[in-house]
């Protein structure tokens, strides 16, 4: 996880603390993915969660510091949606493509990325900036991995280097999740990650499998 920098060093040391902080964190998250960050008020998130500004301001210090936190929430189901990014992970990049695509085959798919969508938003900030790139490079570290494992076991053959490999997976879900979501079908991101794929050397096309039960979005 990244450096927390929401202005709240420790974190809240009682039970009852650290459940106010996160139904505050889960909250922002929800309403901002939804809204956007501009257009959510600290006092949306309390009015959602029942909790009053002393208590916001005792756990971040202020707005930007719970946007980051935010970031921090988003980083943290992108990186549970992919367990196969995981340490143990047998480096199966294909399985990697196909279980993403099997959460954006279902019902209300293609989803959009919880921290994708945050990307635009933190332009004018340079602190939101640079916490919204940490917390890509995170994501980009388990792609990497995920390639260098697959390449020790033979099944990834281009020989760049793990992190630039890692990069194209990363453009290749973030673009093709845009071109998705503008379509409203599938087919841009399993053309996306095929292409990426393919540069890494590993081959043989999408499997189209069925739906599977709902999950968070990568």
């Amino acid at each position: 996880m990244i450096a927390d920098e929401s202005g709240r060093g420790g974190g809240p040391p009682t039970a009852r603390g650290r459940r106010t902080r996160q139904q505050m964190v889960e909250a922002a998250a929800a309403l901002m993915h939804a809204r956007g960050i501009a257009a959510t008020g600290v006092g949306d998130v309390l009015a959602a969660t029942g909790t009053g500004k002393s208590q916001l301001y005792h756990h971040f210090s202020g707005k930007q510091g719970l946007v980051l936190a935010v970031i921090d929430h988003q980083l943290a189901r992108v990186l549970a949606a992919q367990p196969r990014l995981a340490a143990d992970t047998d480096g199966d990049v294909r399985a990697w493509a196909d279980d993403l695509l099997a959460v954006h085959r279902g019902g209300d798919g293609p989803l959009s990325c919880p921290l994708g969508v945050l990307s635009g938003q933190v332009d004018d900030d340079p602190v939101l900036r640079g916490h919204q790139a940490a917390a890509f490079d995170r994501w980009r570290e388990g792609l990497a991995h995920l390639v260098a494992v697959g390449r020790a076991r033979g099944t990834v053959a281009a020989p760049d280097e793990p992190d630039e490999l890692a990069g194209v997976l990363l453009a290749a879900v973030q673009g093709g999740l845009m071109l998705a979501r503008l379509a409203r079908d599938v087919r841009p991101l399993e053309i996306a990650l095929d292409a990426a794929l393919a540069r890494l050397g590993v081959h043989g096309g999408s499997s189209p499998g069925a739906a599977r039960a709902p999950a968070d979005p990568v």
